[in-house]
C-alpha cells in the first residue's frame, strides 16, 4: 500500500462462473456432474494502477479465476459449505493486496420448489489475524501501555511477546526503545487496520518529521495479516523477525 497516499479502493467482480462438479454425498451425486455457479469479489487498491495504468501494480484476476474453475470443474466435494471455503481460501492467500473478499456458491435445482442453494462467505463476518509491532522511546512504559489498551479496542490480543529494549539502528542519536509485537484478531480490513494504527499514533501526539527514524511516542506497524507478510521492511529490525517467528512460527520467513 501505498502510505504516502490515501488508498483508493476498488472492487473486482467475478459473476455467474458456470461449472460443472461431483457434488453432494448421495450415491447417485457421486457419480454424475451436477452445476454448480460461483461468484466472488475483493478489494484492493487501485492506486498505482490506476495512475500507471501497468498491470504490475494490479490484482489480475485472470489467473485467479483459472485456478478456481481447475479447483471446481469435475472436482468432487460432499457439500458446497467445503468448495465456498476452499475458494476463498485460495482468494486470500492469492496476493496481500486482497481485502474484503466475498465467495458465493450456488448449486441450482438442489432443492424442490427453489431455484438453487447457494453458500455465502463473506470477509465482514471474519475475524482476521494480524501482527502488530509497537515500538517507542518517548515515556515508553506509558506509552506502551497506553497502546495495549487502544488495541484492545480493535479486536481480540490473543498472545504477545515479552517487551524489550533496543538501541536505535538508523539514527542512533537518541533513546533506546521499548518493543513487543501483538497477535490480534480483528474484524477490520487490512486498509482500516492501517487507517486506525495511523490514528492511534496521532492521538498519542506521534510528531512525523522528515526524519522518520526519530524519536516517538509510539510506532505501530502490521507486519502481518492472515498469515502473509505485509510489511517487507521487517527484516531490517532482527527483532521483528524474532517477533514472527515467536507468536506465528507457521509462517515462512
Amino acid at each position: 500500500m501505498n502510505t504516502h497516499s490515501p488508498p483508493k479502493l476498488a472492487c473486482i467482480q467475478v459473476e455467474n462462473l458456470r461449472l460443472r462438479a461431483f457434488i453432494g454425498f448421495l450415491d447417485w451425486e457421486k457419480e454424475k456432474l451436477q452445476d454448480v455457479i460461483i461468484s466472488f469479489s475483493f478489494k484492493y487498491d487501485i492506486h498505482k494502477a490506476a495512475i500507471t495504468d501497468e498491470v504490475a501494480f494490479a490484482v489480475n484476476y485472470k489467473p485467479l479465476t483459472k485456478d478456481i474453475i481447475s479447483m471446481v470443474d469435475n472436482q468432487r466435494y460432499h457439500l458446497i459449505e467445503r468448495m465456498a471455503e476452499t475458494i476463498y481460501e485460495h482468494i486470500q492467500k492469492y496476493s496481500p493486496a486482497i481485502e474484503e473478499i466475498e465467495v458465493k456458491v450456488e448449486k441450482p435445482r438442489a432443492l424442490r420448489y427453489t431455484d438453487n442453494v447457494l453458500v455465502k462467505i463473506s470477509d465482514t463476518d471474519r475475524y482476521k489475524t494480524a501482527l502488530i509491532a509497537l515500538g517507542s522511546n518517548i515515556s515508553p512504559e506509558d506509552n506502551m501501555r497506553q497502546a495495549l489498551l487502544k488495541l484492545q479496542q480493535l479486536g481480540f490480543v490473543i498472545r504477545q511477546t515479552k517487551l524489550i529494549t533496543t538501541k536505535p539502528l538508523k539514527f542512533t542519536d537518541q533513546p533506546d526503545f521499548l518493543n513487543r509485537a501483538v497477535l490480534l484478531q480483528t474484524k477490520l480490513s487490512l486498509t482500516q487496520l492501517r487507517f486506525e494504527l495511523k490514528q492511534m499514533e496521532t492521538l498519542m501526539e506521534r510528531i512525523r518529521t522528515d526524519n522518520k527514524n526519530a524519536p516517538r511516542t509510539i510506532d505501530a506497524d502490521v507486519l502481518t495479516y492472515n498469515g502473509i507478510i505485509v510489511d517487507t521492511a521487517y527484516a531490517e529490525l532482527p527483532f521483528q523477525v524474532d517477533f514472527i517467528r515467536e507468536l506465528q512460527p507457521e509462517i515462512n520467513i
